[in-house]
C-alpha cells in the first residue's frame, strides 16, 4: 500500500482540455479529459519490473463553485513485486479555478486499505495536498498531514520539507518534458511499521508528474516510476 499511495497522489496528468474546464484548468497538474488512459511503469534500480499502472480518467464534472471535479480509476498489473491493489480504485481530485490541484492522500490510503480488507471500516482525517501551477525553483511547499484510523489503530502519513529544488527537461518512454523537480520526506507511521523514504518527482505543466523516485534513508534509490504512454 505505502508505493501506491504515492501513485494516487500524483497519478494523473494534465494531457488536454474538457469543454467544461476553463483555460487556467487545463493548466494544473492533474488530467482533466474523460477517456484519458495513464500507462506507468514502476521499476528497481537492478532493472526489475515491478508493476504497470494503468489511470484511467473516468468523469470530470465543473461544479457552482467553479472547482473541477476530477474521477480516475487505477488498475496495477504485478511483475516482480506483488501489486498493492485488488482490482481497481477509484478517487478524486479537484482543479480549483486557478489551476491548483487539491487531493486528499488520508481518503486516497482509507480507500486502498478498503480495497484489500473490505471487511473492516476505515476513517480518514487530514491529509489535504496542494499544488499551484505557479510553483517556481526555491518555493517551500505547505506539509501534508493525515490519518487513517481501524479498530483502535492508526496510519499516519506525512509529507515535510517540501521545496521545489529545480527547472529540468527530462525524457522517459512518452516523450521528452520540461519540467520542475519537488523533493519532500514521507514518513508513513503504523504498529510495527515505519517508512521514512525521500521522493523526488518531476511535474510538467499541463502534463503532471512524468517521473516519480523513490529514495532510502541512505539517498540511494529504491524504485522509479514513469509514464510510458497517454492514449484515447
Amino acid at each position: 500500500m505505502r508505493y501506491f499511495l504515492s501513485v494516487l497522489l500524483l497519478s494523473a496528468l494534465s494531457c488536454g482540455i474538457n469543454r467544461a474546464e476553463t483555460p487556467i484548468q487545463k493548466n494544473g497538474y492533474f488530467c482533466a479529459k474523460q477517456g484519458t488512459v495513464l500507462h506507468y511503469e514502476r521499476y528497481a534500480p537492478d532493472g526489475k519490473h515491478w508493476w504497470n499502472q494503468v489511470t484511467k480518467i473516468d468523469s470530470t464534472a465543473l461544479g457552482e463553485d467553479g472547482i473541477l471535479k476530477v474521477g480516475f480509476t487505477s488498475t496495477i498489473k504485478s511483475f516482480d513485486v506483488k501489486a498493492p491493489i485488488k482490482g481497481s480504485v477509484s478517487s478524486n481530485a479537484f482543479v480549483h479555478k486557478d489551476g491548483t490541484v487539491e487531493i486528499n492522500i488520508a481518503q486516497a490510503a482509507a480507500t486502498v486499505a478498503k480495497n484489500r480488507y473490505s471487511a473492516f471500516k476505515f476513517k480518514a482525517s487530514g491529509g489535504s495536498s496542494y499544488l499551484s501551477p505557479k510553483v517556481k525553483p526555491g518555493d517551500t511547499l505547505e506539509e501534508i498531514h493525515g490519518k487513517v484510523e481501524c479498530a483502535g489503530m492508526k496510519l499516519s502519513i506525512d509529507y515535510t520539507e517540501r521545496k521545489v529544488l529545480r527547472r529540468e527537461t527530462i525524457t522517459v518512454p512518452a516523450g521528452t518534458f520540461d519540467c520542475i523537480v519537488v523533493q519532500e520526506r514521507k514518513v508513513e507511521k503504523a504498529p510495527l511499521m515505519k517508512r521514512d523514504n525521500i521522493t523526488l518527482t518531476w511535474y510538467c505543466l499541463g502534463y503532471g508528474f512524468v517521473r516519480h523516485d523513490s529514495l532510502l534513508p541512505d539517498g540511494s534509490l529504491e524504485s522509479s516510476e514513469l509514464l510510458v504512454s497517454i492514449s484515447n
